[in-house]
């Protein structure tokens, strides 16, 4: 007998046995959720970077939670079980700038309609697109389990591909497919939105951007200079009264809200004078959550009450003993790795000790579970002390980062990570020895615009690889130098080299590296 499976024309032979499966497409998964990337798109949140890389971190992670759904038929082990995402809370002139938080379920099934049906109604948006598809089932009583050769022939029908990382045409943006008869108006909107938006982005130079935009850049500069050395003042006189060695903002908001941590901080010492004597010549960091940092950091989440602040303090002796025992698990994991050293990627998200103390046992056991059933592969040098790895959280990737280093998820199952290692080790000595090259010739590019275009700052985001830095800045210094009028009006602006177009609130102009001339 043959399996037929949903529209394709593959047969698998089985004796004794038939199954009739529909599978549910890439294209169909796109459409049901069109409504949803139309409320998230990072594109969306131009204005406000701390939403749209929360949002972009969150649609990779739904990527590929969904290719492998449709690809292996399986749940990824890093993948979490709910995704944050940021939406408007209306489309109302008042409530521009205001965001609800929600927490977008993924559901621990291969049921893919499942999956999308909750994903939307998280959202409240419509199910009725997802309501219409056909529903997954066997028509005999044969089953199949993980690694079957039921799921080898799913895993053969269906091609690799993300569902938000394509490209934009394979979107229905401005074609018509055979889903377009059943389309709303809410979907047709949402297609002339992005083929706008791709339009813009093809069409828009550099130079005719900030032309029509550092007037206002300039403007909020200024505006914002008064309050910045006022915030100043506040800094200095609550690290002193405190004892604290420093004070950093770290949160993405701008810098009115630096203000107010500030004086809730100092209010909260004035309220229990001594209970805050655990900050003496500590670092104090408002950032995403409230802990003790890898390197010892206070961090308070800006969101939490005076009440949560107050209670780390209080336990902050607990969290240190947990700071004190890192290197001591980081040197096991080393050991138990031939010597390989154990890092932290310079823009990882910020960590709890306690938390990352948690990861490195959970992955030198996974890694002493593989070892008491099988050895380490012949490939493998004897000493790795020329690689570096970094362990991350349960939702971390696994993957070569550009620096060259080796970024694992704290689940990750020790034969996975052995195999992971094995074949990529060339690849990290080789983006170990480019970045080496490359840092010191983005330093020196970064340090001549500074000088030229006379820019009071110059940053970039953690997307923006050295390779990209280093091409937008030649970019930059070349266009610079045009003689007649071709210099670009970047005097005394804050710029940051990112992914796309925007004026920030106090000012900041951001442009994306790959800018056109």
């Amino acid at each position: 007998m043959y399996i037929f499976i949903g529209k394709c024309t593959h047969r698998y032979a089985v004796p004794g046995t038939l199954l009739v499966r529909r599978m549910i497409s890439s294209s169909e998964v796109a459409t049901a959720l069109r409504p949803f990337y139309f409320a998230v798109h990072p594109d969306l949140f131009g204005r406000y970077p701390q939403q749209r890389q929360v949002n972009e971190d969150s649609l990779k992670l739904l990527s590929a939670h969904l290719e492998s759904l449709l690809t292996q038929k399986r749940i990824l082990p890093s993948t979490p079980r709910a995704l944050p995402f940021y939406i408007r809370a209306s489309n109302a002139p008042q409530d521009r700038g205001t965001f609800n938080l929600i927490k977008v379920p993924l559901e621990r099934t291969v049921d893919a309609k499942l999956v999308l049906r909750r994903i939307l109604e998280s959202c409240n948006l419509p199910t009725g697109y997802v309501d219409k598809m056909p529903a997954t089932k066997p028509s005999s009583t044969a089953t199949s389990s993980s690694g079957s050769p039921y799921e080898e022939g799913f895993q053969q029908q269906q091609q690799h591909q993300s569902f938000y990382y394509k490209k934009r045409s394979e979107y229905n943006f401005g074609k018509e497919e055979e889903e377009a008869d059943d389309s709303g108006p809410f979907e047709k909107e949402f297609d002339l939105f992005q083929f706008r938006i791709k339009k813009v982005r093809e069409n828009e130079t550099l130079k005719k951007w900030l032309r029509k935009h550092v007037v206002t850049a300039t403007v909020r500069t200024k505006a914002v200079q008064e309050l910045q050395e006022e915030v100043e003042k506040l800094r200095e006189d609550v690290t002193k009264r405190l004892g604290l060695r420093e004070i950093i903002y770290d949160c993405g908001w701008n810098v009115e809200h630096f203000r107010g941590c500030l004086k809730s901080l100092e209010k909260l010492a004035e309220l229990h004078p001594g209970a805050l004597d655990g900050l003496k010549d500590r670092t104090v960091v408002f950032a995403a959550f409230t802990g003790v940092s890898l390197e010892g950091n206070v961090m308070l989440f800006t969101g939490d009450v005076q009440r949560n602040w107050l209670e780390l303090i209080k336990t902050i002796d607990k969290h240190d003993s947990y700071l004190r025992k890192l290197p001591a698990y980081e040197f096991a994991l080393s050991q138990v790795l031939r010597n390989i050293r154990i890092g932290r990627r310079k823009f990882m998200p910020k960590a709890q000790a306690m938390a990352y103390a948690s990861h490195l046992r959970k992955i030198t056991t996974a890694l002493l579970d593989y070892l008491g059933k099988s050895k380490f592969p012949k490939s493998w040098p004897t000493d790795l002390s020329k690689f570096e790895l970094v362990v991350e959280s349960e939702a971390g990737p696994l993957m070569v980062s550009p620096t060259g280093q080796l970024i694992v998820p704290a689940t990750c199952p020790g034969s996975l990570l052995v195999d992971f290692l094995t074949n990529h080790l060339e690849e990290a000595l080789e983006k170990q020895s480019s970045y080496d090259r490359q840092k010191h010739i983005e330093r020196d590019l970064h340090a001549r615009c500074v000088a030229q275009f006379r820019l009071l700052s110059l940053t970039k985001d953690d997307s923006v690889t050295p390779d990209r830095m280093i091409e937008c800045l030649e970019k930059l210094l070349a266009q610079g130098g045009l003689a007649g009028g071709g210099q670009l009006e970047l005097a005394d602006l804050n710029l940051t080299i990112t992914t796309y177009y925007s004026v920030l609130t106090d000012g900041t102009v951001c442009i994306p590296w790959d800018w056109k001339q």
